[in-house]
């Protein structure tokens, strides 16, 4: 009778292959890494536009710059501007969130949030450091929808493939002869010793 692989021997390579895969996609996705900051430079007006938020962050960096210029130097008319600067970014705030619910790399839970407390507000920083992290993660996907982004879809698709192979029904020597192909195509450096697969029947 056909021996397959050990739950142990199948979950040692199943780790393997996955450690080799995610170094061959942070490799080459470290070689694009330029190309997509500078296109993510060049996006960024352009995606800041498209949200139809640039009015709105104009109008709150006037609240906001008029909050911290007072609170340096006025107390009592503080809360009054604080409900101010409330107000212009919760506008932003829910617009952002409203965006979030349809593209992905927007992450509402990372957007910035009014804290009444404060007692100088840097939302306006926290903002930009949000929408150019926002952007580039546009950026990213889109290059990697792209033609140029098709070698990581391709390494995806054979780590999917190499997977199914070790939980498939197949013989445990002819799985790991087929992982050992799937790494030769991909140009990954895993060898799998002989011993090992002789060690295997083949059926």
């Amino acid at each position: 009778m056909s021996k397959q692989i050990s739950k142990d021997n199948r979950e040692y390579w199943q780790n393997k292959l996955s450690n080799k895969f995610r170094e061959k996609k942070q490799t080459i996705e470290s070689l694009h890494q330029i190309e997509i900051n500078e296109q993510s430079q060049k996006n960024y007006p352009i995606f800041k536009k498209r949200l139809g938020i640039e009015k709105d962050i104009l109008a709150y960096l006037k609240v906001e710059k008029d909050f911290n210029d007072y609170s340096k130097n006025y107390e009592k008319r503080l809360e009054e501007k604080r409900e101010n600067v409330r107000k212009f970014f919760s506008k932003i705030r829910d617009k952002l969130k409203s965006w979030a619910e349809t593209r992905d790399a927007f992450n509402d839970v990372n957007i910035p949030s009014y804290n009444h407390d404060m007692s100088y507000y840097r939302l306006s920083e926290n903002l930009e450091e949000y929408l150019i992290d926002t952007c580039k993660k546009e950026t990213r996907q889109a290059f990697y929808k792209s033609k140029k982004g098709q070698e990581i879809q391709k390494l995806d698709e054979l780590e999917e493939k190499a997977t199914d192979l070790l939980h498939s029904d197949m013989i445990g020597a002819e799985v790991l002869k087929q992982i050992s192909l799937i790494a030769k195509e991909t140009q990954i450096n895993m060898t799998i010793p002989s011993e090992t697969i002789k060690a295997l029947p083949s059926g």
